[in-house]
């Protein structure tokens, strides 16, 4: 086949497979050896334990062509030898002398979140800073987006991204949270007496738009755990500034000592609404703390079911009050 002979170690560093994986990866593709023959990419990811997108790489990396030259026949195979070949040469012998460094412990983090999870760069440097680095570098988002665009991130490149490298975050427009910012305020870290309705203050948020569609104008719907109490105030539509703009306005008229003894926390949904973690929670007053904010898990209204019930239930006037 013209392949030059080469010489293998038990694991290419910082490399998704090891050797014996590897291996396992030949006699699944070809079926040989007593393993049953499984080409497909998510399969495979189940029994690796891998994402399938993943496993597609892999294949991509060890794939060889066998040809014969007595009759016209060519044969794509796996190649465990190949792949663990191409993994150490492209991990041993890549980029510049850079703060990364030779760290593919954190390209292949950053390859994984960016490619198989569609993480924005901002997202990457969130989920790291709140579940752990992978190694011991540290770098910033505008450090990730430039080496991602020089191609210092073995093969990730803009492509990868959401947008493709087409648009970046105009300079000096505020940031949007993402998925990352939500989970760093999980509901999962509310304080004990929210979740066992003990304590008075802890209050569960959401906004109702009018079923007909055709008015911007929607409520706010503030609903306090322990005694059912509701808040409903007409917003000017469902935006985070119109939220943040009205619990301002609140906080005018009970006064920033009161508002901070009657809302302790606020459990919101992942809305967009709700999206200005830092306007919410800050007082506009004096732009001190005056609120936590905490939000449910996607897809989980039962986490906020107080708010969803009270607000469905119209007629149950005792328990609101629009004020």
């Amino acid at each position: 086949m013209g392949r030059t002979k080469l010489t293998i170690e038990d694991h290419a560093h910082h490399s998704h497979f090891t050797w014996d994986q590897r291996i396992q990866m030949q006699y699944y593709y070809a079926g040989v050896n007593g393993y049953e023959k499984i080409r497909s990419p998510l399969l495979l990811g189940r029994i690796f334990g891998k994402h399938e997108s993943t496993i597609r790489r892999e294949l991509k990396r060890g794939m060889v062509t066998h040809r014969l030259e007595e009759i016209p026949f060519e044969r794509k195979e796996y190649n465990a030898e190949y792949a663990q070949g191409d993994a150490k040469s492209k991990y041993s012998a890549k980029g510049p002398d850079l703060k990364l460094g030779y760290d593919w412990l954190l390209v292949e983090a950053v390859t994984h979140l960016i490619r198989d999870k569609h993480y924005s760069p901002y997202a990457v440097i969130a989920e790291f800073n709140n579940n752990g680095w992978p190694s011991e570098t540290r770098i910033c988002e505008k450090t990730l987006y430039n080496y991602i665009q020089a191609g210092y991130m073995g093969d990730l490149s803009e492509k990868d991204l959401l947008l493709a490298g087409k648009r970046r975050k105009p300079k000096g427009e505020p940031r949007k949270h993402l998925r990352a910012a939500a989970a760093a305020k999980s509901i999962s870290g509310r304080p004990p007496g929210a979740n066992d309705r003990t304590e008075y203050g802890h209050w569960e948020a959401d906004t109702v738009v009018s079923g007909t569609g055709t008015s911007s104008t929607c409520l706010l719907t503030l609903t306090e755990r322990k005694t059912r109490f509701e808040i409903t105030r007409r917003i000017a539509n469902r935006t985070a500034e119109a939220v943040r703009n009205e619990l301002a306005v609140l906080e005018r008229e009970v006064g920033p000592t009161l508002f901070r003894k009657l809302f302790n926390t606020i459990t919101a949904d992942n809305g967009g609404e709700f999206s200005d973690i830092e306007g919410i929670e800050t007082s506009a007053l004096s732009r001190k703390h005056r609120v936590m904010l905490y939000f449910a898990h996607p897809y989980s209204s039962f986490e906020r079911g107080t708010n969803e019930n009270i607000t469905a239930s119209s007629d149950d006037s005792s328990l609101r009050v629009q004020i």
